[in-house]
């Protein structure tokens, strides 16, 4: 199959070959005319872009994703519905017949994104047979949309008198059982475009992906592809191949096995964190403050963590929680567990080769587990300092300690030091006061436009106390 094949608003697209390198928001204003989604920010921000999305691997309702972002070639096989859609005749969608009627929009720019995202929450309600939507539940849904009038009291109160139930949910209307058959078909086979700008291919097996990659050493492998939107739009850096795992159904493989999660390359962060609410609360709240529910709904852990930033908000938490890698090269499968995984700034131990298939972890057990995010926003900005700290004591004295931070050296590192003084002691004042010494020693900050090294050495020292204070008490 030489060409993109999703379902637009309920209908079949086919797009030809020569506007497959387009955004996914460039080709419905410039070549579908349909000028609701807006493009502001262009890299995931303010979610004028907002449309709703069906991936056929993960059937499910409809879910708010940033379009600016989104590759046009990372929709095969999907079904994307736009604001134009949500009306239903005569009759507007609940989200915006409650901006109306609350005066949800000022000047209007940013009001077809509040109403998609407000239709998303409308359709997560609706499966979970809700009627009554809370405040909280609104503000979260709208993290990444922003309103440049200052109109949010009118938005959040348009969220909360919305009714999911007044009439029947948008993936009920448009992701017939028709539609999700006829999807399957499309998705059973490969997909490949090779132009003369721009290659793409979409295996369906593992081992096809890998032996693309091993004849095409150049190319670039996306997941949620969310980080390469932004590079797209900013730096006008434009890939010129990709390899995308978003139809091998194997990577959506998420599961626990006593204890130990596995979480396939191509599962969203989103739905890793609805997966852990009950048995890994804290790691799932702390998604919360990631990135907005439209990034996350994209997005995936293994990209986060494979990008190898040094402030990369879930590497702590893998390495506290003895996380494996799990890569493949065609032959045979290795783990390598994610301590020994980042080698210097950005560079990972994993083989130009191989393909990672997933991240497994163990759910801490541990009588004291936090994380923290230090940043200048609380959601979505990138973290300052980020920590993960794991206690497990005996009548006052430290059983096992691990330690993990990001924003403070080349890579996420664990204070290897520290811990093993720490192990086997109680915490009194003498004991305190050497352990954030001796964590100082571990790691040199630099100056940026976010934060002074010394801020950060005053962070790392104030969060470690805390944490060491309160958890040798537990």
């Amino acid at each position: 199959m030489d060409q993109i094949t999703f379902y637009l608003n309920g209908t079949k697209e086919s797009v030809p070959s020569h506007l497959s390198h387009l955004t996914l928001s460039d080709y419905l204003r410039y070549e579908r005319n349909l000028t609701g989604t807006k493009v502001v920010c262009a890299e995931g921000d303010c979610g004028a872009c907002s449309v709703l999305k069906i991936n056929t691997q993960t059937p499910g309702p409809l879910t708010a994703v940033n379009s600016c972002i989104h590759p046009l070639v990372n929709c095969h096989g999907n079904h994307i519905v736009t604001v134009e859609a949500l009306a239903q005749k005569e009759k507007l969608h609940p989200s915006q017949k409650a901006m109306i009627d609350c005066h949800g929009s000022q000047c209007g720019f940013c009001t077809p994104g509040f109403v998609v995202a407000l239709a998303g929450l409308c359709e997560k309600k609706k499966v979970e047979g809700e009627k009554l939507i809370k405040a909280a539940e609104v503000k979260n849904a709208l993290t990444g949309n922003l309103c440049r009038c200052t109109g949010y009291e009118s938005i959040i109160e348009a969220g909360v008198e919305m009714d999911p139930l007044a009439q029947a949910s948008l993936t009920e209307r448009y992701h017939t059982p028709e539609v999700q058959a006829d999807l399957n078909k499309i998705t059973a086979r490969p997909m490949e475009i090779n132009s003369s700008k721009f290659s793409f291919y979409a295996p369906k097996k593992l081992e096809d992906a890998q032996k693309y990659l091993a004849q095409n050493s150049d190319c670039q492998i996306v997941a949620g592809a969310t980080d390469l939107g932004v590079v797209y739009n900013k730096r006008f850096d434009r890939p010129k191949k990709l390899l995308s795992l978003h139809l091998i159904s194997e990577c959506y493989r998420l599961e626990q096995k006593q204890g130990r999660v596995f979480v396939g390359a191509q599962v969203t962060l989103s739905a890793l964190r609805n997966f852990l609410k009950k048995d890994f609360p804290e790691y799932s709240h702390y998604l919360d403050v990631f990135a907005s529910p439209l990034i996350k709904n994209n997005s995936t852990l293994i990209g986060n963590i494979q990008t190898a930033s040094p402030i990369g908000d879930n590497a702590p938490v893998m390495l506290t929680t003895d996380a494996l890698v799990h890569l493949y090269n065609g032959t045979q499968a290795r783990e390598v567990a994610l301590k020994d995984y980042f080698k210097s700034y950005r560079v990972t131990e994993k083989r130009p080769e191989e393909l990672i298939t997933g991240i497994s972890f163990q759910i801490p057990s541990n009588k004291y587990y936090k994380i923290e995010k230090v940043c200048v926003r609380k959601d979505m900005d990138i973290s300052i300092v980020n920590m993960a700290v794991a206690i497990e004591n005996q009548n006052g004295t430290i059983s096992s300690i691990e330690i993990a931070l990001g924003g403070v050296a080349a890579t996420p590192i664990r204070l290897k030091k520290t811990e093993a003084f720490l192990k086997n002691k109680k915490i009194d004042d003498s004991v305190l006061e050497n352990a954030l010494k001796m964590a100082q020693t571990e790691f040199t900050p630099l100056s940026d436009h976010r934060a002074s090294a010394g801020y950060r050495r005053t962070l790392v020292h104030n969060l470690l106390k805390h944490h060491l204070d309160t958890g040798a008490a537990v």
